[in-house]
């Protein structure tokens, strides 16, 4: 893995640098991405355009190989963007190219990780506002984050080593994707429990709930109805028993921007990203985040939720296996496996909490209940 493509007898540079093994196996061309863990079959022609890359031969003795010459050109060119396009291959990009484009510098600080991104002027905005309610004073960084221009696409560099490319307008989700693996790997806690996180009566009430449970949208709900918001994906608990929330901007999926609109008149207005598997968000960053960023709370309720169009909304006291069950659901923990320690510090934090279910359909009687609950 990592050989150059496209080496030229005459000392060039190699223009592309290989993310994947080509082997053949009873006749069939199988490309290997391991960091993706996924195989593509090629057809002969296009195996044999990822031989000839590969020994740095000419495009034009694709002709040799039964391609008509007026097509080579374009056969090769369609295959790299198709290689590209799939993470197979990258373009070679030295440091000089990176130092010679103009950046913006911008220091984040989550969960008590200080994090440099540097991004090239012309993709700065609107990126860089999204992260805005994290940023610091300028300070020696845990981790530097770097994005570089090339073609259409931005190529994201973390402490110097390549990472991954994108469309510009993926790039602010694969960023927050990456910030949030830099905190988790840190491991300075004991649990990283899948569940959002809001702020009431100086304690924290844990929001956790299957996908499609409208977790993102009732965090919003709830922090537009005045809780403070913590986090809406990632909460960590340190071994003392309390949580720190990763406040970083909520990705409000298109359905349900009409659900929040009334809340969040500005929403509207904000620009459309898209996530890698190409669904489209907008960020919010909900009023009072900037002060929750690093600060621990003491637990004070968990809700798991359950979204049902037909059941009548209640909010009903559960058994503490069941919260133990929704909190495991989905959780981290460091080095992969939860320790003795980390579940007893679970298991105390859920014999000392509120616990409910919310089955709910509406926004409006769910943030009742909830803030009735919690008042």
């Amino acid at each position: 893995m990592g050989a150059y493509l496209g080496m030229r007898g005459d000392g060039v540079a190699p223009r592309f640098v290989t993310q994947a093994r080509l082997v053949r196996i009873r006749g069939q061309n199988v490309l290997f991405s391991a960091s993706q863990h996924a195989i593509f079959t090629l057809n002969d022609t296009a195996a044999y355009i990822w031989r000839l890359l590969e020994q740095g031969k000419p495009t034009e003795a694709v002709e040799r190989a039964g391609v008509d010459a007026r097509d080579a050109h374009g056969q090769v060119e369609a295959a790299i963007e198709d290689w590209q396009r799939l993470g197979l291959i990258r373009p070679r990009i030295s440091p000089l190219d990176i130092s010679a484009q103009e950046h913006v510098s911008q220091m984040l600080s989550v969960a008590g990780r200080r994090m440099r991104i540097l991004y090239p002027i012309a993709h700065a905005f609107p990126t860089m506002a999204i992260f805005r309610h994290l940023e610091v004073e300028e300070a020696t960084p845990d981790t530097v984050f770097q994005l570089a221009e090339h073609g259409d696409r931005l190529h994201l560099f973390r402490d110097g080593e390549w990472l991954l490319a994108s469309a510009p307008d993926q790039m602010a989700t694969i960023l927050k994707g990456e910030m949030l693996s830099d905190v988790l790997g840190a491991g300075s806690y004991e649990l990283a429990l899948h569940a959002a996180a809001l702020l009431k009566n100086e304690q924290l009430v844990l929001l956790c709930g299957e996908p499609g449970a409208g977790k993102t949208t009732l965090t919003m709900a709830l922090a537009h109805a005045g809780f403070g918001f913590a986090s809406d994906d990632v909460t960590l608990l340190n071994a003392d028993g309390r949580c720190v929330g990763l406040p970083f901007a909520p990705a409000v999926k298109s359905g349900a921007w009409p659900l929040l609109a009334e809340r969040f008149p500005d929403l509207d207005a904000a620009p459309i990203f898209r996530r890698p598997d190409n669904r489209r968000v907008r960020y919010v960053v909900p009023k009072a985040a900037a002060s929750l960023t690093a600060q621990s709370w003491p637990v004070g309720a968990v809700i798991l939720l359950h979204r049902d169009r037909a059941a009548r909304p209640s909010l009903d006291k559960v058994d503490p296996v069941d919260v133990l069950r929704g909190l495991l659901g989905g959780a981290f923990a460091p080095g992969g496996e939860l320790g003795d320690t980390g579940f007893d510090v679970l298991a105390g934090v859920i014999g000392s909490v509120k616990a409910y279910r919310l089955t709910y359909s509406g926004l409006d009687e769910a943030v009742r209940l909830i803030g009735r609950a919690c008042s």
